[in-house]
């Protein structure tokens, strides 16, 4: 999950909107990439580079897998670009840039795959007060920037590819704008001005004519026709309390029907495209503790998981009950994502 840490800087005439890395007198050690290899049940820290060098201080915001080989993990975070493993997450190293695009400083908010060629890369940033875009041709190895925010402040908090026709990509923003490009990125055209940060985009796998963005407040938003027309599901609008700060919008893949969101205040759950919304009764209290990442198996929807804190928790019967699964990091839990290939295999990116 893209959890984001909102920074408002009021100037006279400006307001803007970024995440910044917060003052640490002593960087934890328990933080960085934690991996299950049985479904959540246990969890162990993966944080390797060298004999000397770890990842156990960083706060990781996001995951992507490479669609032809899930042992190939990126993870983006905040205040030090992009990591990536070749092994599952045994050994990391970190991805220099040598034409300087991507910043060793960069704060990493979305990371996309093309599905059709693991080569092309797409990184949602902030680094050096702008938010950007940048794309990766070469599997991460150097980078080339193809969108700036045009205001200081702003980041880009999501980026979504067309499964059926990578050449679309789509991007929001912090400023509220959702882009579209239909040539892998080199050019753009903005199809919608949102009122609101736009947090993530998700795309139907089976008509990718619709298009879902999730706001930071304002709710959901739908397209049937990659962007010509939307509409904004009223029935959130009974949920005060759960859509406050919504962070996450996760789509069953085995039914594109049914979305998930999280917010500060819990899960809710759509079984008719956004249209209605309902609450899952999930087992913490409401406005105790945000719900910060959620994940579906990809083989049976009957395995949820969401996080809030440093707590894994998972359902086996869509919801019914749910086991507890803690991570031994003073951490949150900040990203999930399960190995599409084998979902014993869970991989949580904590953080501040």
């Amino acid at each position: 999950m893209k959890n984001k840490l909102f920074v408002f800087i009021l100037p006279v005439f400006f307001t803007g909107i970024l995440a910044a890395s917060p003052f640490n007198c002593a960087p934890s050690r328990d933080g960085g990439v934690w991996r299950s290899l049985d479904r959540g049940e246990t969890w162990e820290q993966k944080a390797v580079i060298s004999k000397n060098r770890t990842i156990a201080s960083s706060n990781i915001m996001t995951f992507a897998l490479d669609p032809r080989d899930s042992k190939i993990i990126y993870a983006g975070t905040r205040g030090e670009g992009i990591y990536k493993s070749m092994d599952g997450g045994d050994i990391w190293y970190h991805l220099d840039d040598p034409s300087g695009a991507l910043d060793r400083t960069a704060n990493v908010y979305d990371i996309v795959i093309n599905p059709k060629d693991p080569n092309i890369i797409y990184a949602g940033v902030y680094q050096n007060r702008l938010g950007r875009l940048l794309r990766s041709g070469n599997a991460g190895k150097s980078w080339e920037e193809v969108y700036r925010v045009s205001r200081e402040q702003y980041a880009v908090f999501a980026v979504e590819i067309d499964s059926y026709d990578p050449s679309i990509v789509y991007m929001g923003t912090a400023e509220g704008g959702f882009l579209k490009s239909t040539d892998y990125g080199k050019n753009w055209k903005v199809i919608k001005w949102f009122d609101d940060v736009i947090n993530d985009i998700k795309v139907n796998p089976y008509d990718t004519r619709t298009v879902f963005v999730l706001t930071h407040s304002k709710g959901v938003y739908k397209t049937n026709d990659k962007g010509g027309n939307w509409q904004q599901f009223n029935g959130l609008s009974i949920f005060p309390w759960e859509t406050q700060d919504m962070q996450v919008l996760v789509m069953d893949n085995k039914n594109p029907n049914v979305l998930y969101l999280g917010s500060k205040s819990g899960l809710l759950k759509s079984f008719d495209a956004g249209q209605n919304w309902q609450k899952v009764p999930i087992v913490i209290p409401p406005n105790s503790v945000p719900v910060s990442a959620i994940a579906l198996d990809p083989f049976t929807s009957l395995y949820l998981y969401y996080a809030a804190g440093n707590v894994v928790y998972r359902t086996q019967d869509n919801g019914q009950t749910w086991s507890v699964h803690p991570i031994a990091s003073m951490q949150k839990v900040q990203a999930i994502i399960i190995d599409p290939q084998n979902p014993q295999v869970i991989y949580a990116g904590m953080g501040e």
